[in-house]
């Protein structure tokens, strides 16, 4: 089966009245195009509405659609509601031969496209492209990314219905990132001003809403536009769930990733959980979400110091920890707690590392300490007849190797465990491996900055040729981000109609859904949609007129029938 060209449908259109009225061109100036084009027919849409509207309450049965849904318009411009749909006719009545199947995509006037190619930003921190997505969404998966609300906060929503359009012109959209942007003249792109420009009117140096992320903790945070704060993804997720009704808001709770990747920021990843029980789960493995080492420290430190100014207590406490010390390093009960202090002790934190080296470099400024650590050192390895000398070549041997452990993999591992010393455990390794990666700690520790490049237009150029391009629809929104770090308007309406059956003839019916949260336009006499024609290598047994369709042969717009 062979997607017919334009001299076909022509020819079809002059020898068998496949098409009625047929315009033998491409009309493009001042409306929305319509006529043959180079694999299609742009069809029209007639100026006969029946506007959907919910003021009875009725109930949306697509086997008994109620009357009283519709409200019937006539007219030059139909305004569709937001969320609502619209149901109408085309200008042309249709043909179609026997060998033929026609099936009906909606303009990219109407949907305002990108090129298939154009990656989207997820929270669960891939960027499929739009094609990736259809193909995806044919299969039921679903897709969440990032928007900008109704007053101007950052927010997670639903992305809807990504799809193919058809094919057409594009404008390329340079930042100052480098990255590129193909999209239709027509698309809007929100401003930083948070107002939306169209393409093919956006200036260089024109500033587009960014999308800023970064890692602290291996956890995602995102900056807020309105207020220019960080704030974790996970978060927003947990508040699409809350106006969605998968939860209710609870106090002494905590947001917890279901399947332990903190960067798996999908709304069915992140539930509540009791603080303190989410506190005793993640102790497991690490300190817990609120825990501050240095804070706790210096808690302590303060606290002996206070009590260290009574005599009496100073004798006591050093007589006790005599005692508990010579238990600890003999006593067979604390063995894994012994076992655990070597680890800490064979793997200091970069804190301690810090702390030693200052020590140790103001201890070596006196040439007698010098002298003295020189001799003790000649006098320990005088003592020793081999072990001790093969335990630390072996032990520099294991921090110079694992050449397989890359700047990805310290990566994968920081964002798995939450935690240096939790990633070291789990690639089974010195932590002195990550020095090796000083970008990637920082970037885990949350102190690289941001690159405030993204969001600034450098150039804007047509593109030859007509290119397939897709889209998909925010309905919470109206607008989503993409890969490159911009926001952007999303398709609104989607025009829906079953193939046109071989030998089925009439005027089409057409089913347009505003999915946007505000009201759309549609021009009478204008284009509304592209048809494609495909043909068989042979005729079916039965077709549309042997079976006397229902719909055989309409005039106006028709309802469902049973």
């Amino acid at each position: 089966m062979g997607l017919k060209p334009d001299h076909w449908i022509r020819k079809m259109a002059r020898e068998q009245r496949m098409i009625e009225p047929y315009v033998d061109s491409q009309v493009r100036q001042g409306v929305i195009s319509y006529g043959v084009s180079s694999y299609g027919y742009d069809i029209r849409i007639a100026d006969e509405f029946k506007i959907f509207t919910n003021v009875f309450s009725a109930i949306v049965d697509p086997k008994n659609f109620d009357p009283r849904s519709f409200v019937d318009f006539k007219g030059d411009v139909c305004i569709i509601p937001p969320n609502s749909f619209a149901l109408a006719k085309t200008v042309e009545y249709f043909r179609i031969p026997r060998k033929v199947l026609t099936v009906c995509l909606g303009k990219s006037s109407y949907a305002r496209c990108f090129r298939g190619d154009t990656r989207v930003a997820l929270v669960d921190g891939s960027s499929p492209t739009l094609e990736e997505m259809a193909k995806r969404s044919e299969y039921g998966e679903a897709f969440w990314g990032y928007s900008i609300g109704q007053y101007g906060r950052l927010i997670v929503t639903l992305l809807e219905s990504p799809r193919y359009i058809g094919k057409d012109n594009l404008v390329e959209i340079l930042l100052d990132n480098g990255e590129s942007i193909f999209c239709t003249p027509d698309h809007q792109f929100l401003g930083r001003s948070g107002q939306m420009i169209q393409a093919d009117r956006i200036t260089p140096g024109s500033s587009l809403m960014p999308l800023y992320r970064q890692t602290a903790r291996g956890y995602e945070m995102v900056y807020q536009p309105i207020n220019g704060v960080l704030y974790p993804t996970h978060r927003l997720s947990d508040e699409w769930n809350l106006r969605n009704g998968l939860y209710k808001e609870q106090s002494k709770t905590h947001r917890h990733h279901l399947d332990g990747d903190r960067r798996n920021n999908r709304p069915w990843n992140i539930i509540r959980m009791d603080a303190r029980e989410h506190i005793l789960y993640h102790n497991q493995n690490s300190y817990g979400e609120d825990f501050d080492p240095d804070e706790h420290s210096a808690s302590i430190r303060e606290a002996l110091a206070r009590l260290a100014t009574d005599k009496n207590w100073r004798d006591h406490f050093s007589r006790v920890q005599k005692e508990r010390s010579l238990n600890y390093w003999h006593d067979e009960q604390y063995n894994e707690s012994r076992a655990r202090v070597l680890e800490k002790r064979q793997n200091p934190s970069d804190e301690t590392r810090l702390a030693h080296r200052l020590a140790m470099q103001k201890r070596y400024s006196d040439p007698e300490e010098r002298e003295r650590q020189s001799q003790l050192m000649k006098d320990a390895w005088a003592k020793d007849s081999g072990p001790r000398r093969e335990r630390q070549a072996e032990i520099a041997r294991r921090i110079r190797l694992r050449e397989e452990i890359t700047a990805d993999v310290v990566r994968d591992a920081l964002n798995h465990t939450g935690s240096i010393r939790g990633a070291a455990r789990y690639l089974n390794c010195d932590r002195a491996v990550f020095r090796r990666f000083p970008d990637v700690l920082q970037e885990f520790r949350g102190r690289n900055r941001f690159n405030l490049k993204n969001h600034r237009v450098t150039a804007v150029r047509p593109c030859r040729g007509e290119h397939d391009v897709y889209c998909l629809t925010v309905p919470e929104a109206g607008n989503f981000a993409l890969e490159s770090g911009v926001f952007v308007k999303n398709c609104g309406l989607i025009v829906n109609v079953t193939p046109f059956e071989p030998e089925w003839e009439g005027y089409v019916t057409l089913e347009i859904s505003n999915t946007t949260p505000l009201p759309a336009k549609i021009y009478a006499n204008e284009g509304i949609a592209q048809v494609l024609f495909f043909e068989a290598d042979e005729e079916c047994d039965v077709s549309y007129a042997d079976k006397k369709g229902k719909y055989q042969k309409q005039q106006s717009i028709e309802l469902p029938k049973l």
